[in-house]
């Protein structure tokens, strides 16, 4: 009976030595693969890897039953090995289980969250008329909906404002809604379509000074929610 309570107590040990190994293995290789985006979405993700290297290293740390003087002085404490033994393995069952979860978290994140896409802007020979241009995004990647906001400015930075309550129309044969009226710095979301899910928007400046110079900045995030 000793030697079983001492092989349970070294498997506990060593299980809470590997959940801490993998948890930090694991969170090495999310920083080098982070995909980006709002750190919101990773909420989840750093609590359940918090919560999993605590509950290890408290396993770690738990009284051991192991030494017989120990056992010996927490009998007549009131404790029982067996209940110690019990509440470590609870702990490292924990601490696996949260391991699990963040790493089921990230993934989720990886493949379906939020993450910013690069946008190419060119201006046309007409004035207040661009084309937005958006990548397809890597093979297998599943998202399909883009969150784009447009910012339209000044050109002339040495000139007086003219822009002022500046309104896009949106025009694109790859998303849904085709047509769009935006506003600046206020986004607007369209789902893309095809099999390569890339994009092009032609967007027209409405002005109320048609002759005002205006430069447009374009920013955009996919998802799939």
């Amino acid at each position: 009976m000793r030697g079983r309570a001492l092989t349970q107590d070294a498997w506990l040990l060593l299980s809470a030595v590997l959940v801490i190994i993998a948890t930090i293995g694991f969170t090495i290789f999310a920083a080098v693969r982070w995909p980006g985006g709002p750190e919101s979405q990773y909420v989840w993700f750093y609590l359940l890897v918090a919560l999993a290297l605590l509950t290890a290293v408290a396993a770690t740390l738990y009284p051991a039953t192991s030494r017989t003087e120990r056992s010996r002085r927490a009998v007549r404490r009131g404790a029982d090995p067996r209940r110690r033994r019990t509440v470590r393995a609870v702990l490292v069952g924990v601490a696996a289980f949260c391991c699990a979860g963040s790493v089921l978290t990230w993934v989720d994140v990886h493949r379906t969250g939020e993450v910013e896409v690069e946008l190419a802007v060119r201006e046309e020979k007409t004035n207040g008329v661009f084309t937005v241009t958006m990548k397809p995004p890597p093979s297998g990647d599943v998202r399909n909906k883009l969150k784009l906001t447009l910012i339209i400015a000044d050109k002339d930075l040495d000139q007086s404002p003219c822009v002022g309550e500046a309104t896009a129309a949106v025009t694109s044969d790859d998303a849904d809604p085709n047509e769009s009226t935006m506003k600046s710095e206020s986004p607007a979301e369209f789902e893309l379509g095809g099999p390569e899910r890339g994009a092009r928007f032609t967007v027209g400046v409405n002005l109320s000074d048609e002759g005002c110079p205006v430069k447009l900045l374009a920013r955009g995030t996919l998802h799939n929610d």
